[in-house]
């Protein structure tokens, strides 16, 4: 995915306040941080729920944290066989590790 990305055609930075004149000024510049490609430039969930555009409604206690992205397939060139036996262990060891998932016991 990263490899194709690269290969697009850069293309200039849209204005969203000038495409979005009648929204929120907080609901777009969270917008802009939430469509940076880069995502290690780009605002995790967590910042996103602590922007001011959600302070009416963030309650930090009712708030979960992700897992970390793993990005350990992002550069891998595979066949479409060999991604899905990746991808079929991998979920398989997920839904292994997390006990009673999906009706799996351990």
């Amino acid at each position: 995915a990263k490899n194709y990305i690269k290969s697009l055609p850069k293309v200039q930075k849209k204005d969203f306040a000038s495409i979005l004149k009648y929204a929120n000024p907080l609901a777009v510049n969270l917008l802009e941080k939430m469509l940076v490609l880069d995502a290690e430039k780009r605002v995790t969930a967590a910042e996103a729920l602590m922007h001011p555009y959600f302070e009416p409604i963030h309650d930090p206690e009712e708030e979960t944290e992700a897992e970390k992205y793993d990005d350990t397939f992002d550069n891998m060139d595979l066949p479409l066989d060999e991604w899905k036996c990746e991808f079929n262990f991998v979920m398989f060891s997920k839904l292994t590790r997390s006990k009673g998932h999906a009706g799996i016991k351990m």
